[in-house]
């Protein structure tokens, strides 16, 4: 075999994209559980606003570490072994956080929270690079979609717990055994990930050190990821208080601007895979890009609440491909450790998703948050002039034709 590209049966492709779908399913479900219920924790815990903005933050300082520690395991383990014993590991996380006695302890474990749940994020990301490897074709959106949809299984559940009146702890433990559970039956049907180079290669593979894995294009993409990050942010936990304080909006209406934007997030997210290969990766960016302005400049320039909301939707749309497709490009612009290339992407780009909030919150205490909103066509317009970057992650287009023989037939995208 001369073009070293692998035939993998469609059996084999259609279990592993099921299987790491199980995995985006079970973080979904588990964090849109855990945000759902943060409220209550925080009386439940006895703590004050700054020590539960301490908290949360430390899961956040927990998934940069990861990224680290996940350069150096990625040398050493495949990014299957680290799913199935993370994956196993993280929903128990749950109910220990409901058990903690106070600020500091409970600091502690969402800070152990973060970097399980960092090791995993990178290696979930790693297998869907794979899949795409594999079925030749895009799927990162499609597996993001079925996060967001298990974000919002989790956020129902939980209005269904507390109707039930189940404690938090119960609420919890049961969340946390069919989180387990789906585990279990994903981690059964991951599969290794392909290594192009020689065995010889592999075992002579250099040490990864701290700078190891730094590219020129790991830099650019994980600073559109940045970018993006903070745009998302901006919109999703601004855009309520925009309606409720630049539109007048009731409570319960403003509360839809977060419902609007995940809604039509997840809805394109589950055909992005289609218009990736429609469209190629660079265009379809710098086509969401212009569709997130628009949304932006629909909310912000039109005095209407509803418009509003359309403006928030139409951002979620537009900011849905995004992230998925630059990951994708991550993984798919490396020659050698996709692990340790997502890794690093991803510390720039929860970076993004640390400072943006509070890059965003000095914009409207400085400008006004109508302002604010209107100054995030600027990293808009830089993510659609850097878009050239993503074209690694048009994996048909750049992929080898295949071996001579029989084409296997290769699902379609959801």
């Amino acid at each position: 075999m001369s073009s070293g590209l692998e035939i993998h049966p469609v059996k084999d492709v259609r279990r592993q994209r099921i299987a790491i779908s199980g995995i985006f399913l079970m973080i979904g479900i588990m964090l849109g559980s855990w945000f759902a219920r943060v409220p209550q924790l925080r009386i439940e815990l006895g703590l004050n606003f700054a020590e539960l903005g301490m908290v949360l933050l430390s899961q956040t300082v927990g998934v940069l570490l990861a990224m680290q520690l996940a350069g150096h395991l990625s040398n050493h383990l495949d990014s299957r072994a680290v799913i199935r014993v993370t994956s196993l590991v993280l929903p128990w996380f749950l109910p220990l956080m409901a058990a903690m006695p106070g600020a500091v302890t409970a600091g502690l474990g969402m800070l152990t929270w973060g970097v399980i749940a960092g090791l995993l994020d990178v290696s979930m990301n790693a297998q869907g690079v794979e899949v795409e490897r594999r079925a030749r074709r895009p799927v990162l959106n499609s597996l993001h979609a079925v996060w967001g949809i298990g974000a919002l299984l989790g956020s129902g559940g939980t209005v269904l717990a507390v109707r039930a009146d189940l404690s938090l702890s119960t609420h919890f433990w049961v969340v946390s055994v069919v989180l387990v559970v789906i585990a279990l039956f994903s981690g059964r049907w991951l599969l290794t990930e392909s290594r192009t180079a020689s065995s010889s290669a592999v075992e002579k593979a250099p040490k990864v050190g701290f700078f190891s894995g730094w590219t020129r294009a790991v830099i650019i993409l994980g600073g559109l990821g940045a970018a993006v990050a903070l745009c998302e942010g901006a919109v999703s936990s601004w855009g309520g208080v925009f309606l409720s304080e630049q539109r007048g909006a009731a409570a319960n209406i403003a509360s839809l601007g977060y419902f609007a934007f995940i809604v039509a997030q997840t809805g394109t997210r589950l055909i992005g895979d289609r218009l990736h290969r429609r469209f190629g990766a660079v265009a379809l960016v710098r086509w969401s890009m212009a569709m997130t302005a628009a949304g932006v400049l629909l909310a912000v320039m039109v005095q209407s609440v509803w418009f509003g909301l359309a403006g928030l939707a139409m951002a979620g749309v537009g900011l849905a491909v995004a992230i998925p497709i630059i990951s994708s490009a991550v993984g798919h612009g490396t020659k050698s450790n996709t692990s340790l290339a997502i890794a690093r992407y991803s510390t720039l780009h929860n970076a993004g998703v640390l400072a943006g909030p509070a890059i965003f919150g000095w914009l409207a205490q400085t400008f006004g948050i109508s302002t604010a909103l209107t100054l995030l066509l600027v990293p808009l317009g830089i993510i659609g002039l850097f878009a050239s970057a993503t074209s690694p992650a048009s994996v048909r287009s750049s992929s080898a034709p295949p071996e001579p023989g029989p084409e296997p037939v290769v699902p379609r995208a959801a």
